[in-house]
Protein backbone atom coordinates (compact mmCIF):
# COMPACT_ATOMS: atom_id res chain seq x y z
CA UNK A 1 0.00 0.00 0.00
CA UNK A 2 3.20 2.23 0.21
CA UNK A 3 2.46 4.38 -3.07
CA UNK A 4 -1.22 5.35 -1.82
CA UNK A 5 -0.74 5.30 2.16
CA UNK A 6 2.98 6.60 1.97
CA UNK A 7 4.06 8.18 5.51
CA UNK A 8 0.71 6.82 6.84
CA UNK A 9 1.87 3.02 5.94
CA UNK A 10 2.05 2.62 9.57
CA UNK A 11 -1.88 2.68 9.82
CA UNK A 12 -2.55 -0.05 7.76
CA UNK A 13 -2.34 -2.18 10.58
CA UNK A 14 -4.98 -0.20 12.44
CA UNK A 15 -7.13 0.04 9.40
CA UNK A 16 -7.26 -3.42 8.59
CA UNK A 17 -7.71 -4.58 12.08
CA UNK A 18 -11.24 -2.18 11.82
CA UNK A 19 -12.49 -4.19 9.03
CA UNK A 20 -11.16 -7.04 10.39
CA UNK A 21 -13.31 -6.55 13.81
CA UNK A 22 -16.69 -5.98 11.75
CA UNK A 23 -16.38 -9.20 10.31
CA UNK A 24 -15.05 -11.24 12.78
CA UNK A 25 -16.86 -14.21 14.30
CA UNK A 26 -19.67 -13.32 16.71
CA UNK A 27 -18.89 -14.96 20.54
CA UNK A 28 -21.70 -14.69 21.67
CA UNK A 29 -25.00 -13.08 20.01
CA UNK A 30 -27.16 -12.09 23.23
CA UNK A 31 -23.98 -10.88 24.78
CA UNK A 32 -21.84 -9.07 22.24
CA UNK A 33 -23.63 -8.85 19.26
CA UNK A 34 -21.69 -7.30 16.50
CA UNK A 35 -19.20 -8.77 14.12
CA UNK A 36 -20.38 -10.82 11.07
CA UNK A 37 -23.49 -11.65 12.40
CA UNK A 38 -24.69 -7.96 12.44
CA UNK A 39 -22.88 -7.28 9.31
CA UNK A 40 -25.04 -10.28 7.87
CA UNK A 41 -28.31 -8.41 9.53
CA UNK A 42 -27.09 -4.94 8.22
CA UNK A 43 -26.58 -6.29 4.70
CA UNK A 44 -30.32 -7.59 4.24
CA UNK A 45 -31.24 -3.95 5.98
CA UNK A 46 -29.31 -1.52 3.78
CA UNK A 47 -27.44 -3.83 0.35
CA UNK A 48 -23.80 -2.50 2.17
CA UNK A 49 -22.09 -4.54 -0.59
CA UNK A 50 -23.74 -4.75 -3.59
CA UNK A 51 -23.10 -5.75 -7.25
CA UNK A 52 -21.96 -2.41 -9.73
CA UNK A 53 -20.87 -0.73 -6.35
CA UNK A 54 -17.44 -0.09 -5.58
CA UNK A 55 -15.38 -1.85 -2.47
CA UNK A 56 -14.76 1.51 -1.54
CA UNK A 57 -17.77 2.93 -1.03
CA UNK A 58 -19.24 0.46 0.52
CA UNK A 59 -16.00 0.72 3.26
CA UNK A 60 -16.96 4.69 3.43
CA UNK A 61 -20.01 3.49 4.42
CA UNK A 62 -19.10 1.46 7.21
CA UNK A 63 -16.50 4.39 8.22
CA UNK A 64 -13.50 2.76 8.85
CA UNK A 65 -10.48 4.54 9.37
CA UNK A 66 -12.35 7.85 10.79
CA UNK A 67 -10.43 8.93 13.47
CA UNK A 68 -7.05 9.73 10.88
CA UNK A 69 -8.75 11.50 7.70
CA UNK A 70 -5.77 11.76 5.90
CA UNK A 71 -5.33 7.89 5.76
CA UNK A 72 -8.75 7.47 6.12
CA UNK A 73 -8.82 8.77 1.96
CA UNK A 74 -5.76 7.45 0.95
CA UNK A 75 -6.89 4.18 2.03
CA UNK A 76 -10.37 4.59 -0.05
CA UNK A 77 -7.65 5.69 -2.86
CA UNK A 78 -6.26 2.77 -2.75
CA UNK A 79 -9.39 0.49 -2.57
CA UNK A 80 -10.48 2.89 -5.61
CA UNK A 81 -7.27 1.81 -7.40
CA UNK A 82 -8.40 -2.13 -6.73
CA UNK A 83 -10.12 -2.23 -10.65
CA UNK A 84 -6.88 -1.81 -12.32
CA UNK A 85 -5.30 -4.70 -10.27
CA UNK A 86 -6.90 -8.22 -11.46
CA UNK A 87 -8.24 -11.03 -9.01
CA UNK A 88 -7.57 -14.84 -8.59
CA UNK A 89 -11.41 -15.20 -9.63
CA UNK A 90 -11.49 -15.72 -13.77
CA UNK A 91 -12.56 -12.58 -15.35
CA UNK A 92 -12.99 -10.25 -12.45
CA UNK A 93 -10.76 -7.27 -11.42
CA UNK A 94 -9.84 -6.88 -7.55
CA UNK A 95 -12.98 -4.72 -6.65
CA UNK A 96 -15.13 -6.72 -8.77
CA UNK A 97 -14.10 -10.22 -7.22
CA UNK A 98 -14.15 -8.55 -3.40
CA UNK A 99 -17.76 -6.80 -4.01
CA UNK A 100 -18.93 -10.32 -5.81
CA UNK A 101 -17.31 -12.38 -2.73
CA UNK A 102 -19.07 -10.07 -0.05
CA UNK A 103 -22.30 -10.40 -1.36
CA UNK A 104 -22.37 -14.17 -2.04
CA UNK A 105 -20.60 -14.79 1.49
CA UNK A 106 -23.02 -12.65 3.37
CA UNK A 107 -26.15 -13.93 1.54
CA UNK A 108 -25.15 -17.32 2.45
CA UNK A 109 -26.83 -19.65 4.93
CA UNK A 110 -23.64 -19.93 7.43
CA UNK A 111 -21.83 -16.96 5.98
CA UNK A 112 -18.32 -16.86 7.24
CA UNK A 113 -16.26 -14.35 8.95
CA UNK A 114 -13.98 -12.15 6.56
CA UNK A 115 -10.40 -11.72 7.76
CA UNK A 116 -8.85 -8.46 5.55
CA UNK A 117 -4.95 -9.35 4.77
CA UNK A 118 -2.08 -8.04 2.55
CA UNK A 119 0.42 -10.07 0.49
CA UNK A 120 3.71 -8.58 -0.91
CA UNK A 121 3.78 -8.21 -4.31
CA UNK A 122 7.40 -8.67 -5.05
CA UNK A 123 7.24 -12.22 -3.55
CA UNK A 124 5.93 -13.45 -6.27
CA UNK A 125 7.49 -11.89 -8.87
CA UNK A 126 4.88 -8.96 -9.05
CA UNK A 127 1.48 -10.74 -8.31
CA UNK A 128 -0.48 -7.63 -7.96
CA UNK A 129 -3.67 -9.27 -7.68
CA UNK A 130 -6.08 -9.45 -5.22
CA UNK A 131 -6.36 -12.67 -3.84
CA UNK A 132 -9.80 -14.19 -2.34
CA UNK A 133 -9.67 -17.56 -0.60
CA UNK A 134 -13.13 -19.30 0.69
CA UNK A 135 -12.88 -21.24 3.72
CA UNK A 136 -9.08 -20.09 4.55
CA UNK A 137 -7.53 -20.62 8.03
CA UNK A 138 -5.77 -17.22 8.31
CA UNK A 139 -6.18 -16.99 12.43
CA UNK A 140 -4.22 -19.57 13.76
CA UNK A 141 -5.71 -19.28 17.04
CA UNK A 142 -9.23 -19.22 15.99
CA UNK A 143 -10.62 -23.02 15.05
CA UNK A 144 -12.99 -21.95 12.04
CA UNK A 145 -12.96 -21.01 8.44
CA UNK A 146 -12.99 -17.38 7.15
CA UNK A 147 -13.33 -15.97 3.89
CA UNK A 148 -9.92 -14.21 3.42
CA UNK A 149 -9.30 -10.75 1.11
CA UNK A 150 -5.53 -10.35 0.34
CA UNK A 151 -4.48 -7.25 -1.09
CA UNK A 152 -1.29 -6.60 -3.26
CA UNK A 153 1.09 -4.13 -1.04
CA UNK A 154 4.61 -2.62 -1.93
CA UNK A 155 6.32 -0.84 0.28
CA UNK A 156 7.06 3.14 -0.62
CA UNK A 157 10.34 2.75 -1.74
CA UNK A 158 9.66 -0.46 -4.12
CA UNK A 159 6.50 1.25 -5.38
CA UNK A 160 8.47 3.40 -8.33
CA UNK A 161 10.94 0.98 -9.44
CA UNK A 162 8.09 -1.59 -9.90
CA UNK A 163 5.76 1.29 -11.90
CA UNK A 164 8.74 1.48 -14.25
CA UNK A 165 9.17 -1.48 -14.58
CA UNK A 166 5.74 -2.19 -15.60
CA UNK A 167 5.70 0.76 -18.32
CA UNK A 168 8.85 -0.36 -19.85
CA UNK A 169 7.24 -3.99 -19.73
CA UNK A 170 4.12 -2.71 -21.90
CA UNK A 171 6.24 -0.99 -24.38
CA UNK A 172 7.87 -3.68 -25.15
CA UNK A 173 4.78 -5.35 -25.57
CA UNK A 174 3.62 -3.39 -27.93
CA UNK A 175 6.66 -3.53 -30.32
Amino acid sequence: MGWFMKEHDIHVGSLLDQLNVRFAPTPDKKTHFGGIDEMVALQKEFKIFKKGRSFKTSVAVLNIGASNAEAKNRLHDYFTNLAKHDSNVTNQNGDVAIVNAMVRNLASKTPLPVYFTFHDMRAEKGNTRVLITEKDRPVPYFDRDYLTISFPTLPLKSAKPVAKAAKTVKKAAKK
